[in-house]
């Protein structure tokens, strides 16, 4: 669950640099993200596929967490080479393989359509509003598997200095 998450949040907002690119502050930003899951996001495939005892594990660790929000808050750095580059995020958690379609790119809304194929299909639309270039807003809903991950996300600007080892 936890590598669902982070690779939803760390590839979340990849844009092209360009005048519409989604405005926002370079620095240190505090990001909350509050997270709900229904069904079994792993392909019934590859629950076959595991030992019995893992398979079960896992079952029954999905099964507790479905319908209920869990709510985190981390610290994440921007810089001016992540805007240019297009790359809020780490980029070595974004999949190579998915295909992006891109519904609406400007300065204050960027929203996005992405397919991503075996061995992890999984389709996920996700939109992305920033009130001021201090804040945004966004909504990430991920179909993969039989299970459904909803992604509710509030980023609020720090600093324009990320401090080492503090921020990532």
């Amino acid at each position: 669950m936890k590598t669902v998450v982070a690779t939803l949040l760390l590839s979340a907002l990849p844009l092209t640099a360009s005048a519409d690119s989604f405005n926002i502050r370079t620095g240190a930003w505090e990001v909350t993200t509050s997270t709900a899951m229904s069904g079994m996001l792993i392909p019934a495939d590859a629950l076959a596929k595991m030992p019995p005892d893992q398979r079960a594990k896992i079952e029954a660790m999905m099964s507790a967490r479905a319908g209920k929000v869990d709510t985190r808050t981390m610290r994440s750095c921007v810089t001016p080479e992540d805007l240019a580059r297009g790359q809020l995020m780490d980029k070595e958690m974004e999949r190579k393989d998915c295909t992006r379609k891109v519904i609406a790119k400007t300065a204050r809304h960027f929203e996005y359509e992405e397919v991503c194929p075996a061995p992890e299909p999984s389709t996920t639309h996700a939109r992305f509003d920033a009130p001021s270039a201090e804040t945004y807003l966004a909504n990430v809903d991920m179909t993969r598997g039989e299970g459904k991950l909803h992604v509710d996300i509030r980023g609020r600007w720090l600093a324009a200095i990320c401090k080492n080892g503090v921020d990532d």
